[in-house]
């Protein structure tokens, strides 16, 4: 054993000493730069001082501060926010160059070849910006999905925020406030807790009451009582019940049903609510009954398969007239892929629009308007609907035009580039139609306003050649409207609009979704903008 130990002992010695000899020689050695053949430094310097003027029309001449031009006065380019600019004159301090016609507001710089300095921003003049009369500067924490317009002017903003205008820090006001016309905090509503989950909409019903609908369990107290909708007072507090339980009584949400998954969209009509998400189940609490040993309380779920697609009354039990078949007990097929967007007539219509290529078996391609039955609409002339999926649809009450968007290229056939106006039947209306887009390009919301124009959103950098930053307004043919696409680009994408009209008659855009930047300024995905 100890010569074992003895052996054990040189063999750790030996590795010692051909490891410090391994050691000495890395130090001899040399080794490449790994930064060695980069391009040398352009030694362009943009200030960071605003232009001269810092803002204007397109076509006027703005000076920036820049050393270092002459070298490449031949060679560089310049442009404000993606738009290329007419260089006018170079020399040791500055450049001038003269705005483009479809510029618009944002940061101003330099190219020489595939290498870019960036400089300050200019703002470029135009006929849409941020109107200065709302009074929300900080905006929410998290995504706003909805803004509901009451009677008195206030309204109800729904979505995943706990916090708003830095007002929640002490009690969270989670997914659901309400607001002024200006977008001041009201505590008045008294939703105690709020929402534990996430909200995507919500309706009035005709007594007054609303439903909220979204992926959420809980409300105020009623912690994990809830299957993603429930009635609430028009106060904002949960409206609740007293029920007989096996052994004692128990206060419930007065609304008993739901859905085993989220809900996107929420319709009333008359006595009735349909709603349209990701889910397979409905489910309702029967109460008042024993455990199997009959010695405690015990819950059951009822649940009956409904696919993407419901109707129910507003005390929460299902309308089985509605898209069902009573000889299986389960509502009929329905899509066969995702919801995610609806629309809902006057009439009852229900026009559902996502990524499915069947309903209830029948060949529809991402559009469909169903009967107030829930079975097909044929007379809707849709056609061959779309290639790819529709992200949502909305409705103009005063020109009677439906417009969608989404990632489709054609519809029935016709080549409409993601947009698409329809009429009341659902043929297309010829007198607008979508630029061509890149094919990475996709829009997330459209809507064509009181005025005529449309509104789009979504993920896209340019519009017909021109920058256009996730953002842009159309004319009623669908070419970019002049003077009003000059704001900066905007970080993120809008879900809802809710128009109205300023003392002075000029139309005002509340917008609301996810977006932290609008025309170069922060805002917490909420803002209100003017047309002038």
């Amino acid at each position: 054993m100890r010569g074992i130990s003895i052996y054990r002992n040189v063999f750790f010695l030996v590795g010692i000493c051909t490891w410090l000899l391994a050691g000495c020689r890395l130090k001899d050695k040399a080794y490449d730069d790994p930064y060695a053949g980069g391009k040398p430094s352009l030694g362009i310097a943009m200030s960071s001082d605003l232009p001269n003027p810092k803002s204007g029309d397109p076509g006027t001449e703005v000076t920036f501060k820049a050393t270092g031009l002459l070298p490449y006065q031949s060679s560089l380019k310049f442009f404000i926010n993606g738009e290329a600019a007419q260089i006018l004159a170079i020399d040791s301090a500055s450049i001038r160059v003269k705005v483009p016609q479809n510029a618009s507001t944002g940061i101003g710089y330099i190219t020489v070849g595939d290498r870019i300095v960036f400089g300050p921003v200019f703002r470029v003049n135009g006929k849409l910006g941020l109107d200065n009369t709302f009074k929300a500067q900080v905006g929410s924490n998290g995504y706003i999905s909805r803004s509901f317009p009451l009677p008195d002017g206030r309204m109800i903003l729904t979505g995943s925020f706990t916090d708003y205008e830095n007002k929640g820090a002490v009690k969270p006001l989670n997914r659901l406030i309400l607001v002024s016309r200006d977008g001041e905090l009201d505590r008045s509503l008294q939703t105690g807790n709020g929402v534990g989950g996430y909200l995507n909409d919500i309706t009035w019903l005709p007594n007054g009451k609303f439903l909220v609908a979204g992926g959420f369990s809980t409300y105020d107290i009623h912690i994990g009582e809830i299957n993603n909708v429930t009635l609430l007072n028009n106060n904002g507090a949960i409206d609740s019940m007293v029920v007989r339980t096996y052994l004692d009584q128990d206060t419930v949400p007065a609304f008993n049903g739901g859905v085993d998954g989220a809900i996107q969209r929420i319709f009333a009509q008359g006595n009735t609510i349909t709603a349209v998400g990701s889910f397979g189940y409905y489910l309702q609490r029967i109460y008042g009954r024993s455990d199997y040993r009959g010695r405690r309380d015990s819950l059951i779920t009822d649940s009956v398969r409904v696919k993407s697609l419901v109707r129910f009354f507003a005390d929460g039990s299902l309308d089985s007239s509605y898209n069902y078949n009573f000889l299986l007990h389960r509502s009929n097929d329905g899509p066969n892929g995702y919801i995610n967007d609806a629309y809902m007539q006057e009439d009852g219509k229900l026009i559902i629009v996502g990524r499915f290529s069947k309903y209830n078996n029948e060949a529809v391609n991402n559009i469909v308007r169903l009967n107030d039955d829930g079975a097909i609409d044929r007379t809707f002339k849709v056609g061959n609907g779309t290639d790819n999926a529709i992200s949502s649809i909305t409705y103009n009450t005063v020109t009677h035009k439906f417009l969608l968007c989404g990632a489709f290229n054609n519809f029935d056939g016709k080549v409409q580039n993601g947009l698409v106006m329809l009429n009341q039947d659902g043929s297309i209306d010829p007198s607008f139609k979508g630029a061509a887009r890149n094919s990475d390009d996709s829009y997330s919301f459209a809507q064509q306003l009181y005025n005529g124009m449309v509104l789009v959103s979504g993920y896209f950098k340019s519009y017909g050649g021109v920058h256009r930053g996730q953002f842009m307004l159309l004319d009623p043919t669908g070419a970019l409207a002049a003077g009003y696409n000059t704001t900066g680009d905007v970080d993120g994408v809008i879900r809802s609009v809710q128009q109205s009209y300023n003392f002075s008659n000029q139309l005002q855009l509340l917008i609301t979704g996810g977006f932290s930047k609008f025309d170069e300024q922060p805002v917490g995905n909420i803002t209100r903008l003017l047309l002038k």
